[in-house]
């Protein structure tokens, strides 16, 4: 069940003197987060969730902040908005809720949460260079802050202070709680917006607030993305809620709204943070999954693919070629035989595998897999993105031949 605001809040106080010192308390705002269920089933292993999470981190999380342009419709000049709120100040508290089918005990298991379980986040952001987020657990709390030097994770109960680096422009990483607020999610989605591509949606009342709507449909036959619904903050622009549609319409795959929303900005004492002098402070490794897959030197990749442009590789990614535009993303990847065998004989057992002729594909609400069979397409491939297996397929069959 939900816990309720109340609880939260005693809760909170009661984590300990320590952190009503290092970390400020906020009001209870609460933001619903909810995922569709497309998984029909939990018999999944360990490394079809890896393969899977890797699907998700081969595909940057970037916010291209981009120039207004010029004037346009009403959907048009909110689209403008949006794109210029990413900086605006705000402050929150984030309830979300996932349903994907993946298992636990895995060494991505803060992943596995976000995606098939429920996840509470207060944020208070100030901007994207001073920004924090405390993630509450049934026993702490998790307590991140990034700074232009980097990010500093404090785990309560662990009393341990992990530091990472700060992430270059367009860096692989996994998703992140932070990631699913409506500012952030709105901001991805929304970056590479043809403004063509979007139209008006009646305004609603969103967390007390009159909030104007616009609904983007890619328009690609091959993506699973249906639409994207996000409605701003009429006063400051800010996305308080964003619905997430795959091409089953019905109803979203992924929802995120404000159910109370401040767009005041938050003093700096409130973002500070100071770990407690008795903490286990670490440095953090950066995830290394990925680059386990893109490791191989590039394969000869075509700089183009079903009318998609490939992308400017990424600093030691250059074995895996990215392709898309707007919320139509895929990537494709040459994967070591031993490696791609054991994940074939998992995938083989997954409960929404899919045999194609050109390998077998399996489903995370949007986004697909396909491992390729060598005897088909030459060599191991793996095809990841926003694609329909249709369109995975399609991929694969367009890849360059080598040996297996």
């Amino acid at each position: 069940m939900f816990l309720s605001p109340q609880k939260l809040d005693l809760r909170s106080a009661g984590a300990g003197a320590a952190v009503t010192r290092t970390a400020p308390q906020s009001p209870t705002i609460p933001v619903r987060v909810t995922y569709g269920d497309s998984m029909g089933g939990r018999t999944w292993r360990s490394g079809v969730v890896l393969a899977l999470v890797a699907a998700f981190a081969v595909l940057p999380l970037i916010v291209r902040v981009l120039p207004a342009g010029p004037p346009g419709g009403e959907a048009v000049s909110l689209l403008a908005r949006v794109r210029g709120s990413f900086e605006q100040p705000y402050s929150g508290f984030a309830e979300s809720t996932g349903s994907l089918a993946l298992p636990a005990g895995t060494d991505l298991a803060d992943v596995v949460s976000l995606l098939g379980g429920r996840t509470q986040v207060r944020v208070w952001w100030r901007s994207s260079r001073d920004w924090r987020a405390d993630t509450l657990t049934p026993t702490g709390e998790v307590d991140s802050r990034t700074t232009l030097s980097g990010s500093m994770v404090w785990d309560y109960e662990d009393n341990r202070v992990l530091l990472t680096r700060p992430e270059p422009a367009g860096a692989v990483r996994l998703p992140t709680s932070g990631d699913l607020l409506p500012p952030q999610l709105a901001a991805r989605l929304l970056s590479e917006a043809a403004p063509e591509l979007v139209t008006s949606l009646p305004s609603r009342w969103v967390a007390g607030r009159r909030a104007d709507g616009l609904r983007l449909t890619p328009g690609e036959a091959l993506s699973t993305i249906g639409r994207v619904d996000v409605w701003a903050d009429r006063e400051s622009g800010v996305p308080v809620a964003v619905d997430v549609f795959g091409t089953d319409l019905r109803s979203p795959a992924l929802s995120t709204t404000f159910l109370d929303f401040s767009d005041d900005a938050p003093a700096a004492a409130t973002t500070a943070f100071t770990p407690p002098p008795d903490a286990r402070v670490r440095t953090r490794q950066r995830f290394n999954l990925v680059r386990a897959v893109g490791r191989l030197p590039d394969q000869g990749l075509p700089g183009r693919l079903l009318g998609f442009d490939r992308a400017a590789p990424l600093p030691d990614l250059e074995g895996i070629a990215r392709y898309g535009r707007g919320v139509t993303q895929f990537a494709v990847g040459a994967l070591p035989i031993g490696t791609a065998e054991s994940l074939r004989a998992q995938l083989q057992v997954a409960a929404s595998a899919r045999p194609l002729p050109e390998g077998i594909a399996v489903s995370v609400g949007p986004v697909g897999l396909l491992l390729t069979d060598p005897a088909v397409t030459g060599r191991a491939w793996l095809v990841t993105g926003t694609l329909t297996p249709d369109g995975l397929a399609r991929v694969a069959a367009a890849l360059p031949r080598g040996a297996a």
